[in-house]
């Protein structure tokens, strides 16, 4: 195999092996579920089967973490009970009840524990509370997270190096192609 061959090879290689890891993190990026202020988004479900109750009904999370309230029963609202200083939460608009399918988004930013309760089935003890915190989820202060991508591109990185060292090695152990021309 002459050195132009060998080159060739393995700069294809290493360009698909690249290729193929950018697709894979657009890919990735592309299902991503996280949105807004930067905590990431999550789900209370209320009333879920017909029950009187929110689920979860203790949930803790991270400053700029928007809360997604899906209703899955009938005849239910969310009335603030108690809330940190200088936070501007206001439960749902008016004091109507709503039915299944209504959904209604909160971005939590002040620190501090969040009370609240469905009006109609306070007696039933249906009520919840979220508390926003800097090190929420026990992951410390404020560790980062990791895209799912990122173990495909630690492993096409390692393969292009790969191909580079044996490259190197290559060259180094045989030399080049000093055929001369005349």
């Amino acid at each position: 195999m002459s050195r132009r061959a060998f080159v060739g090879a393995a700069t294809g290689g290493a360009a698909l092996s690249a290729a193929g890891g950018a697709a894979a993190q657009e890919e990735e990026e592309g299902t991503s579920t996280s949105s807004g202020g930067g905590g990431g988004t999550e789900e209370v479900v209320v009333g879920p089967g017909g029950s009187l109750v929110y689920e979860p009904d203790d949930l803790e999370i991270t400053p700029g973490t928007t809360v997604n309230f899906v209703w899955d029963s009938d005849n239910h609202n969310i009335v603030v009970d108690s809330q940190p200083d200088g936070a501007n939460w206001e439960g749902t608009p008016g004091s109507d009840t709503y039915d299944t399918g209504y959904e209604y988004s909160h971005t939590f930013e002040t620190e501090g524990e969040y009370a609240y309760y469905c009006q109609p089935h306070l007696s039933a003890g249906m009520e919840a509370s979220i508390t926003v915190s800097a090190d929420a989820g026990g992951g410390g202060a404020g560790r980062p997270t990791l895209p799912d991508s990122a173990l495909t591109m630690g492993v096409t990185t390692i393969g292009v190096m790969a191909s580079t060292l044996a490259l190197a090695f290559f060259f180094l152990k045989y030399g080049g192609d000093y055929e001369s021309v005349e």
